[in-house]
């Protein structure tokens, strides 16, 4: 089956703890529907290099984001992404990792995601369900958002075995 790259936005693309923001990231303004604005920096150099990672592993990138279909319209855009898979949160007890795991099913995957350490159980759960394949929760720090090493992390997560 085809490998899965799931994208976070707020933590790995859009690092919201950043203080100062890198050189190499830009400030958005995007309108929320309710007459205020959000700020998000991103660096527009991710898209590029998510779209390499998916055809260097011959994956597929998804998100797996809060911002959920808003990620198609607001931030892919902005990265030169196309639109991408969503995985639809439903389940508010158990974070994203129930949504996740239906929606990977028997797929490979990395998943870029700042908030692992959210419902450690859930997170252990997921895991073990998982063991037989492929399932690299690369952790990136909200400070720094996505770098070089995380994905060689995920280039060598598809390169191996399970």
């Amino acid at each position: 089956m085809r490998p899965l790259v799931l994208i976070d936005v707020d933590g790995p693309l859009n690092p919201w703890a950043a203080n100062p923001k890198p050189d190499n990231y830009r400030l958005f303004e995007i309108k929320d529907g309710w007459r205020r604005r959000l700020r998000v920096w991103l660096d527009p150099g991710h898209g590029d290099q998510l779209r390499q990672l998916a055809e260097d592993t011959g994956a597929e990138l998804a998100w797996a984001t809060t911002w959920l279909h808003r990620a198609n319209t607001e931030i892919g855009p902005r990265l030169g992404l196309p639109p991408l898979k969503v995985v639809e949160f439903h389940d508010a007890h158990g974070w994203k990792y129930p949504a996740v795991a239906r929606y990977a099913y028997e797929r490979p995957l990395v998943w870029f995601d700042d908030d692992f350490g959210l419902h450690p159980a859930r997170r252990e759960e997921f895991v073990h369900k998982r063991r037989h394949l492929t399932t690299a929760l690369v952790h990136v720090d909200p400070a720094t958002g996505i770098s070089a090493q995380h994905l060689d992390e995920a280039r060598k997560a598809f390169s191996s075995n399970p």
